[in-house]
């Protein structure tokens, strides 16, 4: 993927967490195994949440910054998305569910990272290095949750 404007970036991520919450609701629906199922309504509130964030930065982000174009924006490797993976999570447990949520926030933490890395102005740098900061808190929050789940 080749972003060209920040605002491009931002766009890319919100509909990133749309895709998933609406995969892992998807996936949530119906569940053989009732935790996984709670699991992944969880993951699935937690991404709109995470969207919803993005949405904010953009409207209160400056348009100047918005509109910051970068020349050699790093390219993203993608996992499969959660629909091809539907037969593997209706036979696992909650660690293999966890395990992938974590691996898409490892993905933005490491996109963030490379933008921050090539931040063509020190205001870019700034955003990047917040959503590293919101990412990485998030996943935490998420492996604190999950395990609060087990523990019911």
């Amino acid at each position: 993927m080749r972003f060209r404007q920040i605002r491009d970036v931002l766009d890319w991520t919100r509909t990133f967490h749309d895709t998933l919450a609406n995969d892992y609701d998807g996936l949530a629906k119906g569940h053989e195994k009732e935790r996984v199922g709670m699991l992944l309504q969880y993951l699935a509130e937690h991404e709109r949440a995470l969207s919803g964030a993005l949405q904010h930065y953009e409207e209160d982000a400056a348009k100047a910054l918005l509109a910051t174009w970068y020349d050699q924006a790093p390219e993203v490797k993608l996992p499969p998305d959660l629909n091809s993976l539907c037969d593997t999570l209706e036979k696992v447990d909650t660690d293999t569910v966890l395990a992938l949520a974590l691996l898409f926030h490892d993905l933005l933490i490491d996109m963030y990272k490379a933008l921050a890395a090539k931040a063509p102005t020190p205001a870019a740098k700034t955003l990047f290095d917040s959503l590293i900061s919101q990412e990485t808190r998030e996943k935490m929050r998420t492996v604190r949750d999950a395990l609060r789940l087990e523990d019911l």
